[in-house]
C-alpha cells in the first residue's frame, strides 16, 4: 500500500501503475473510516486493477464551520484499517495541497440540488463538485465508487460526470448498516450510546413509510416526540430526478428521505420506496 501525500507523488505512482492499460478504481473519502468505507474499497479491489483510497475533509462542501470543526478525524487508525485490505494507493493530501491558495473557480450544479441536502446547505455541492472535479482530475480513475447513503450527492456526481465528459464510470453500493439498522456514517462517531439507540428510530421510521407513505406526517411528529431537536427534511422524492412525489399511488421509482439532528449531529438516510 503506496500512502501518496502529495499530488506529484501520486500522479507519478500511477504514471508507473498504469503504465500497461491498467484500470484505476478510486474511492473518495473524508476518513473516520466505518465498515460502509471499507466495504467501497474492497469493491474497488475487485473491479480495478490498481485500488485507490483518498481521505480528505473537504472544507469547501462544509456550510457549518463548526461542523467541519468537529468532524471526526482519525488518520492513523485509518490507515491502519486500510492497510489490512491492501489498497495499491491512498492519497492523503493536506489543505494546502489542494487548495494551495484561493480557488478563483466555483462548480455550481443547476440541477438537482434545490432541495433536501442541497437546499439545507447552502453551498454544499459547490464544495462537493469542486472536489470530486479536482481529485478525478488528479486520479484520472476510470471507476469512481460511492455509497448509497449520500444518494442526492450520487446523482449531482453522476451528473457532474456526464455535463464535463469525465471517462470514468460511477459505481454505487447500497448502504451498509449497524445491527439496529442505523445507517453506517463517520458521524455516528459523536453520538454518546444512549442518543444511538435513540438514532435507530430512523430507519424504523422509514421502513414504517415505506409499508404506508400517507404516515409520513404522523411520523415526523414522531421523531421530534423521541427527541431528535430538528428535521431538515422528511419527504417522497424520484429517484431519477429527486421531484417530490405527493401522489404516493403513482409506480415511479421514489425513495424517502431524511435529514434530523440529534446531540447537534446531522444524521441522513434514505431508503427505496
Amino acid at each position: 500500500m503506496f500512502v501518496a501525500k502529495t499530488i506529484k507523488e501520486v500522479r507519478n505512482f500511477l504514471e508507473q501503475e498504469t503504465e500497461f492499460g491498467k484500470s484505476v478504481s478510486f474511492v473518495p473519502t473524508m476518513g473516520a473510516l466505518h465498515e460502509g468505507h471499507l466495504s467501497l474499497v474492497k469493491k474497488a479491489k475487485e473491479i480495478g486493477e490498481i485500488s485507490v483510497v483518498s481521505i480528505f475533509v473537504n472544507k469547501t462542501q462544509f456550510n457549518d464551520q463548526n461542523d467541519y470543526e468537529k468532524y471526526p478525524k482519525t488518520l492513523e487508525q485509518d490507515l491502519e484499517k486500510l492497510r489490512a485490505l491492501d489498497p495499491s494507493c491512498v492519497f492523503i493530501p493536506d489543505d494546502s495541497e489542494i487548495f494551495p491558495e484561493e480557488s478563483a473557480f466555483k462548480i455550481t450544479p443547476k440541477k438537482l440540488t434545490d432541495c433536501l441536502c442541497g437546499a439545507a446547505r447552502a453551498g454544499h455541492f459547490d464544495g462537493v463538485a469542486l472536489i470530486i472535479t479536482k481529485l478525478f482530475n488528479i486520479v484520472k480513475p476510470n471507476i469512481a465508487i460511492f455509497g448509497e447513503k449520500d444518494f442526492q450527492q450520487v446523482l449531482v456526481i453522476k451528473k457532474l460526470v456526464r455535463d464535463l465528459n469525465f471517462n470514468v464510470e460511477i459505481f454505487v453500493q447500497p448502504t451498509l448498516r449497524e445491527e439496529s439498522g442505523l445507517a453506517m456514517s463517520s458521524r455516528n462517531q459523536r453520538l454518546s450510546e444512549s442518543s444511538k439507540i435513540k438514532a435507530a428510530n430512523i430507519f424504523r421510521i422509514l421502513s414504517e413509510i415505506k409499508n404506508d407513505p400517507k404516515i409520513l406526517p404522523e411520523k415526523r411528529k414522531e421523531l421530534l416526540e423521541i427527541g431528535f431537536e430538528k428535521i431538515d427534511y422528511l419527504e417522497i422524492r424520484e429517484e431519477k430526478n429527486l421531484n417530490l412525489v405527493e401522489d404516493f399511488s403513482a409506480k415511479i421509482p421514489a425513495r424517502i428521505f431524511i435529514a434530523a439532528y440529534l446531540d447537534g449531529v446531522r444524521l441522513i438516510d434514505n431508503l427505496e420506496l
